[in-house]
């Protein structure tokens, strides 16, 4: 009886347990870290999309040369032109080696986490926007440790 029931809770452990996929955007050599249920939609020059359970992840070069300084309002600004709704004050962040700033909003009855991000070393700047169900406290989480783990490769 011990061990069925033991199995059982192993069982359970591990069937509930997700394994995290680690992409590489080769072209920006930028690394990040996604749940494993989430697949690779588009991987261009200019974009890299990804599709999982409930979310979507979009990277996307911004072409324009801008400095640290103006990037807050560049990330306001693109998350206004993509319609974004109900945008929050930006917030300062350090991700790894990326400077930047983000803001937290909606598109189309779904939440969005909209982020301006630069590479100092490269002045490469990317904007990020995940988007998620707004009632999914999992995923807010989940949106959280995605854009924490963008990590640019030497």
């Amino acid at each position: 009886m011990k061990t069925k029931l033991l199995f059982l809770f192993f069982a359970i452990t591990f069937s509930s347990f997700t394994y995290d996929n680690v992409y590489v955007w080769e072209k920006y050599r930028l690394q990040i870290t996604v749940p494993d249920d989430f697949e690779v939609a588009k991987n261009t020059d200019e974009e890299f999309e990804m599709e999982g359970d409930g979310m979507s992840l979009a990277i996307s070069i911004f072409s324009e040369k801008i400095t640290l300084a103006d990037l807050e309002e560049a990330t306001i600004e693109g998350a206004e032109a993509i319609k974004m709704t109900e945008i929050d004050q930006a917030h300062a962040t350090k991700i790894n080696q990326l400077d930047g700033f983000y803001v937290e909003g909606y598109l189309d009855d779904h939440r969005v986490m909209f982020a301006g991000l630069m590479d100092q070393r490269t002045k490469t700047t990317l904007f990020v926007a995940i988007t998620f169900a707004d009632d999914d406290a999992n995923a807010e989480k989940e949106a959280f440790k995605i854009i924490n783990s963008l990590k640019r490769l030497k």
